[in-house]
């Protein structure tokens, strides 16, 4: 049967989900009332018609909430908040408003957590690899983010799948957002595989030695070390002057992050391997707890399976930025390229460290049952999205001609993602 929380994402758009999700949760703040237990009235079965979540909602009093988007209105990147945000609205005939705030106006990326426990925001994308001493538990889990294939296509679907679905069954990762005053919606999502791109082609470790690179994390540290480069702190909105002036030789992000910063012209040499890939620094969707528990569980259950629409708009606006960025590449006679073998194999025995590291880390409570957890579920999750969405193991070499035919249909992948992953936590039902 068709899922009518995916059958209206065709007509929305690639990036404007994440902008949504925070503008639910912002726009909460001003009608949280005293903050109760919330969570009454109708429930709402997943799946139901847009009929029947408006007359779940008839006798609900309207609320705006106030979300924050990390671009500029209109861009790209944000895309995915403001189609989240009208799909919200939409489906709930209009008793759930946004009042969405753009380009990180409220509060920066690392201060989102305190702005939605303090009521200056009731929805935002929360990033806990920037605060590790705040979010030890969630860390573990982007601690291990390079995992799964590095595939532009088939493996953003992948690693969604197999992360939300480990992380529905680890407690403490939400317990982590709740004991901080936020209601964690979705524990992760990210634009795509990491790259490092190069002013000069660098694919193996002998032209890797010694090369400087700008790099955001201490796993990503670690990773280039194993690769013989030298990391150094450089944040995305420096990359451009920095490898201009020859400060770095390379720049480790996604193809995102590149198309947006610019910096393809004066480094168009990309690798990236499609089975062993570096650490990434995405980010988690939270509402304020105030919030949450201000509204009727209708509310509550119809933000929760909007979330699609956000992953939809999120995996399109990726996609869209990688064809930019490919197409750059292309007219600075650049190349994207796979690791060579021994450097492959480098990163590889680091990135067998890291996992081990991870599973004795004591900020979960089983922290290698939620390791081993994850490995199974990115193998099942290979199978999932060949069953789910077959033929989209596509290469660099081949996505522009890809993207050019249109986006797949994702139905049946985010059929399963509900079934596997998201069920298990959606409101009224939580494990």
């Amino acid at each position: 049967m068709a899922n009518p929380h995916t059958s209206s994402l065709q007509p929305l758009k690639t990036a404007a989900v994440l902008s949504t999700v925070m503008l639910i949760a912002a726009g909460c703040a001003e009608d949280r009332g005293s903050g109760g237990s919330g969570g009454g009235g109708p429930s709402v079965d997943y799946g139901a018609s847009k009929e029947e979540y408006a007359a779940a909602l008839a006798d609900m009093e309207p609320v705006t909430l106030t979300l924050q988007s990390t671009a500029p209105k209109g861009a790209a990147t944000g895309r995915r908040f403001e189609e989240y945000a009208a799909a919200v609205e939409e489906w709930s005939d209009g008793k759930i408003t946004f009042e969405i705030v753009f380009s990180n106006a409220i509060a920066p990326a690392n201060e989102v957590d305190d702005a939605l426990a303090d009521g200056r925001l009731d929805i935002g994308s929360v990033m806990p690899s920037l605060e590790p001493a705040e979010f030890p538990a969630n860390n573990v889990m982007w601690d291990v983010s390079f995992v799964g294939r590095q595939t532009p296509v088939d493996g953003l679907l992948q690693w969604h799948g197999a992360i939300l679905e480990t992380a529905a069954q680890e407690d403490a990762l939400y317990e982590e957002f709740e004991a901080r005053g936020m209601k964690l919606l979705l524990p992760a999502f990210h634009s795509g595989a990491i790259a490092y791109s190069c002013t000069s082609e660098r694919a193996d470790l002998d032209s890797l030695k010694g090369a400087t690179i700008a790099s955001q994390s201490r796993v990503q540290n670690g990773q280039v070390e194993a690769l013989g480069m030298q990391p150094s702190t450089v944040n995305y909105a420096e990359m451009f002057e920095s490898l201009e002036r020859g400060v770095v030789d390379c720049a480790l992000g996604t193809f995102t992050v590149a198309a947006l910063n610019g910096y393809i012209p004066s480094a168009p040499y990309f690798v990236v391997d499609p089975e062993v890939g570096f650490g990434n620094a995405g980010g988690s969707i939270a509402i304020s707890l105030a919030t949450w528990e201000s509204l009727p569980l209708a509310a509550q259950q119809l933000l929760y399976d909007r979330l699609d629409v956000l992953l939809q708009a999120n995996y399109e606006s990726t996609w869209d930025n990688i064809a930019d960025s490919l197409t750059q590449v292309e007219e600075n006679d650049g190349a994207v390229l796979p690791l060579a073998k021994d450097a492959r194999e480098a990163l590889a025995a680091y990135n067998e460290q890291a996992l081990a590291e991870a599973a004795n880390n004591s900020a979960l409570p089983d922290s290698e049952a939620f390791v081993t957890a994850l490995e199974q579920a990115l193998e099942e999750w290979t199978a999932k999205v060949e069953q789910t969405a077959p033929g989209l193991d596509v290469g660099y070499d081949e996505f522009l001609e890809w993207h050019a035919a249109g986006y797949p249909d994702l139905q049946s992948y985010f059929d399963q993602l509900w079934s596997d992953a998201m069920q298990q936590r959606r409101p009224g039902s939580e494990a």
